[in-house]
Parts: C-alpha cells; structure tokens; sequence
C-alpha cells in the first residue's frame, strides 16, 4: 500500500506551550472601553502632576502624596471594572486565552503603577512610604471588595473622596502600625489571588455593567426615590434626565453630610477636609451630568418627544438653563458649609471663603462647559479631570493657608481669571449641545 501524500499530512505540530503574546487585545480591552478607559486618562493625569511637581518643586510633599493617590486608586478602578466585566461575561470561559489575558495585564498596568511610584518615592523629598502604601492598601481592598460584591463598584465615587484625607489619616495612625502598613496590601493581594483561581461567571455583574455606565456609578439608586430627592432632580430637569433622582439625592446628602462632620470635627478638635472634599464631589456631579448624558445617548431621543420643549432649539435652551440652576445650588451648598466652618476655624477668613466657593464654581462651571461641547467618550474623559485638577489647586492653597497663615495673591486672580473664563466657555458650548441633533451626541 502506498504511504499517503506528503500534501495530506500535517506539516507541523502546533506546541502546547507556544508563545502567545499576552498584551493582545490591550486597546480593545481597556482603550476602547469607556469604563476603564475614564479611570486610565485620570491615572495618567495623576503620573503627570508627580512629574512635573518633581522636576519644579520636589519640596511639595503633598501634591506629590495626591498625585501619586489619584494614580493609584484609578488604576485600582480600572482594574475592578475589567474584573466586573469578565464576571459579566458569559463567554468568557468559552473564548480561549481571554480570561487568562485579561487577568495578566491587570496585574501588569497594576505592577507598572507602583513602579512608578516607588521611583517618584525616590526621586522626590518624600522621607516615608506609609502614605503610599494606605492608598494601595485602599485600591487593593476596592478590588478585594467588588470581587466578592460587584455591587461595591457603585461605591466607586468615594474611593476618590478619599484622596484628599488620606494624606491626614496617617497623623492618626499610630508609628508603630505606619511601619508595618505595608503588610495590608500584601495580605489583600493574597486574598485576590485566592478569589481569582476561584472567578467565575457572576448573575448580578452583567447589572451592574450596565448599571454603571448609564448612571455613572452614582451611589443608592433605590434611597435616590425619596420624594425629596425627586423634588430637586424635577427642578433640575432636564439635566436631570440621565441620572435621575440620585442627582437630588447627592446635593442633599451632601449638604447634611458636610454639615454633620464639620460640627463633628468641632467637637472632637480634628482638622478634616470636609471643605475640600465637599469642593471635588460639587464637581464630580456637575461632570457626571454630561457623562451620563453620552452614556446614554440613546435616551436622548426620548427626552426630545417629552411634550416640554419646542423643538431641539427649546430643549437645548432648558438644557442649558437648568445647568445654571444646578450651579447655583452648588454655590450655595458650599457657601452654607464654608460659613459653618469658618465659625470653628479663624482661618477661614472672608477672602478664604470666596477662594473655595470660587474654586468650586469656576471648576464646575468648565466640567459643564468641556461636557456640552464632548463629542466623545474621550472627550468627555478629559473633562472628568477637572475634578483632579482643581483638587490639586485647592490643597496647594489650603497648604500655603496653612503653613504661612494666609493663600497667595496669585491663587486669588487665577480664580478671578478662571471665571472669565468659564463664562465664555459656557456661553459658547450653549448651542454646542446635539449639534449635529439629538440621535448623535
């Protein structure tokens, strides 16, 4: 009998262990993706700020601590979110290498983020690493979290509320547990190892998936149907429309909840935040309005067929003009807290009160602006750092407050300055709004 042809037989053998390039997929995977990619852009905002704080002034522990603080937090964010997507999945374990994939370029944005780090550390006047390592501590114990819950994504809001206490927690940590604080993150990435040889598909991630980018991940979509809540996203309306109630929910709890730690700090003579935190959640919301706008862009059409408006003309003038309601009850909310404040704190003068109120306005004011003319998920990223960027200029002057007594004149003309130009900017976004009509962005 002859042998067969050589043309029917296989020329080679495929290796079991051949070489598979384990970053394939990387930018469909995280770029492509507005979840982790809005987490990635404000981790390379964070990278920036260190950078440039390094090369000009290095002495500037705290910007660099806050920079290196929003780094790692949204690299912890991105991560959590690929780890909520993948659960959501219910291809995932059908599709070869994905989840294998998936699992070794978290790990590796994750290790490059605290490289990076560790040579800012080194490279900079920073004397301890304890402030560092409560921010992995809190990134990793995030991830930890939404692996047993994906529903703790939603509370993904206060994992960047945090960044400005941190630096302040560690006053409070005793010297002998700073020294050893390093152990937490080891022990929490034990335990997410653990829980990732265990994943798999999960019933309530696809929810949350979904969830997370109509809302954008606000917190408490059922306390957020309290009348009172209802009653305050109404006056808001339209730019109300894509949250919903937890826009009314957030302003008023907000409110109470300042109000509460400021009395609360009182009381017990603690120097915490509360000013500049309330400051960066006013403007988160007012940024998130146009966030969840894009991400839910199909709705629009159905906010165009409300018996409300005449024609796209009037809903864009209702649009516009309910975003300046919305400024104006973040106005007041952070002069109410600063007032109260300053009852408690002798150095919140009346120009200090007008340089936080003013901050607060000029920045949300910019994220409202850039979020009307975004014609795009990045876009609408970029503008999301305003949040950061105005965080960074408020704690260099709180600092400057509280080390000479009084915030530097330059500080006071650059608010002056950055209100001009807010004004402009949201006079010209005010017909930039469904351009090109309301079926597009």
């Amino acid at each position: 009998m002859n042998s067969p042809s050589p043309s029917t037989q296989p020329s080679a053998k495929v290796a079991k262990n051949a070489f598979r390039n384990p970053f394939k997929g990387f930018y469909s995977l995280w770029l492509r993706d507005f979840g982790s990619l809005s987490f990635l852009m404000v981790a390379l905002l964070g990278c920036g700020l260190t950078i440039l704080t390094i090369i000009t002034k290095p002495e500037k522990i705290d910007v660099i601590n806050l920079a290196l603080g929003m780094t790692i937090l949204s690299m912890s964010c991105a991560v959590a979110w690929q780890f909520i997507k993948l659960s959501a999945n219910e291809c995932a374990m059908l599709i070869p290498h994905y989840r294998q994939q998936v699992l070794i370029q978290a790990s590796s944005i994750w290790a490059v983020s605290l490289f990076l780090s560790f040579v800012a550390i080194e490279l900079s006047e920073l004397t301890s690493i304890a402030t560092l390592m409560l921010f992995v501590s809190i990134g990793t114990g995030f991830i930890y979290a939404c692996l047993i819950k994906p529903q703790r994504f939603n509370y993904a809001m206060l994992v960047f509320l945090v960044l400005p206490i941190t630096p302040q927690l560690i006053n409070y940590i005793p010297q002998l547990l700073a020294e050893y604080i390093v152990l937490i993150p080891v022990l929490l990435g034990f335990l997410i190892d653990r829980k990732l040889k265990r994943f798999s598909w999960n019933q309530d991630a696809r929810a949350i998936y979904l969830n997370g980018l109509e809302t954008g991940w606000m917190v408490g979509p059922i306390v957020g149907q309290n009348p009172w809540f209802i009653k305050l996203s109404r006056y808001l309306h339209p730019a109300s429309f894509f949250i919903g109630p937890m826009l009314g929910m957030v302003l008023i709890a907000s409110l109470v909840l300042s109000a509460v730690g400021v009395l609360f700090a009182a009381y017990i003579d603690a120097d915490f935040p509360i000013l500049m935190v309330l400051s960066q959640l006013m403007i988160m919301v007012c940024a998130l309005i146009h966030w969840t706008r894009v991400q839910r862009w199909r709705a629009a059409e159905t906010l165009y067929m409300l018996p409300s408006f005449s024609g796209k003309a009037g809903l864009v003038e209702q649009f516009f003009k309910s975003q300046l309601r919305l400024m104006g009850i973040v106005i007041m909310i952070m002069s109410l807290i600063t007032l109260l404040s300053a009852l408690f704190n002798s150095q919140i003068t009346l120009m200090v009160g007008l340089h936080i109120v003013a901050t607060t306005t000029w920045a949300s004011g910019l994220a409202l602006a850039f979020g009307a003319m975004s014609r795009s998920t990045l876009h609408v990223s970029l503008s999301m750092m305003l949040v950061f960027s105005s965080a960074i200029w408020l704690s260099t002057s709180l600092v400057g407050l509280r080390e000479q007594g009084s915030i530097n004149v330059g500080y006071y003309w650059g608010d002056l300055g950055l209100l001009l130009l807010m004004g402009v900017l949201l006079v010209i976004s005010r017909n930039k709004l469904w351009k090109n009509g309301v079926a597009g962005l």
